[in-house]
């Protein structure tokens, strides 16, 4: 049977992970998502992007949640 095995990644990283997945589902950078989210933006969008990028957005970045 396997594992499960699992890599920490540096906040550098997570910072690029989510930035490439806003660029790539929603056509913005990370920093825009992060702004138009904490402005409420999406609040009531049914578009399953959002989620996924949000659900990716770290922690100890400027305007982090």
């Amino acid at each position: 049977m396997g594992g499960v095995s699992f890599e920490l990644i540096s906040a550098e990283e997570q910072w690029e992970i989510f930035d490439d997945a806003s660029r790539r589902l929603l056509n913005m950078d990370g920093a825009e998502f992060a702004d138009r989210w904490d402005r409420g933006e999406f609040v009531g969008k049914d578009d399953p992007g959002v989620m996924q990028v949000a659900i990716l957005r770290p922690s100890g970045w400027p305007n982090a949640s």
